[in-house]
């Protein structure tokens, strides 16, 4: 006569210990990768501790005091990596690019842009006011990463926000799709230059940018 045993074989008991190492082997490896990743993260931007040598790095990477330097998906990214910006403000600014070249015209291009555009619609009615916006970043896009001291006359974010306040409204009817996106272009430039100096955001200007935010929000 066979006795049935009711306690599980020897087998069954060692692959149950062994799936139950697999699994502590998996989650050890797995929070080892994410520790990593964190500590990449941070080792990166410890590296460059200071805001000037974090610039340094910047121009030796991407040249961006050249006129013909382009704001890219990289750049930004790279500003993510450095701590100058956050991942949600990168995310941001890289959502506004063009999908198919995802970077910006150059900066000389922006501004060839900016003076044609001007010239285009000078004398027209109604275009006083973005005849007005389109002169206060000439300065800003010539400094853009403030290794110039000087004080623009506007903020880059005041610029920024004046800019897109116009874009957003009837009055933008009046510009090619071109001229649209060229000036999405300039935006993006001008947040960037923002970021870039944030110490160019006096009590005023500050004041006076969430006033444009009020206005057109």
């Amino acid at each position: 006569m066979q006795i049935l045993s009711s306690y599980p074989s020897a087998a069954s008991q060692s692959d149950k210990t062994q799936t139950e190492v697999n699994k502590t082997t998996t989650a050890n490896a797995s929070t080892s990768t994410d520790k990593n990743t964190e500590a990449a993260n941070t080792d990166t931007a410890n590296q460059f501790s200071s805001r000037a040598e974090k610039f340094s790095q910047l121009n030796r990477e991407f040249d961006i005091t050249a006129s013909g330097f382009k704001i890219t998906s990289a750049f930004i990214n790279r500003l993510a990596e450095l701590n100058i910006i956050s991942s949600s403000e990168a995310s941001n600014l890289s959502s506004d690019l063009s999908p198919e070249t995802e970077a910006t015209d150059s900066l000389s291009q922006l501004k060839s842009a900016m003076d044609a555009l001007v010239k285009r619609v000078q004398g027209e009615t109604g275009t006083e006011g973005l005849i007005a916006i389109l002169e206060k970043p000439q300065q800003i896009l010539e400094n853009l990463d403030g290794s110039v001291r000087k004080e623009s006359p506007t903020a880059p974010a005041t610029a920024a926000a004046e800019l897109d306040s116009y874009l957003k409204s009837d009055a933008a009817n009046i510009l090619s799709d071109k001229e649209k996106s060229t000036l999405k272009d300039l935006k993006i430039a001008l947040n960037i230059a923002d970021k870039l100096n944030p110490e160019q955001r006096t009590s005023a200007e500050v004041s006076k940018y969430m006033q444009i935010l009020k206005r057109y929000g």
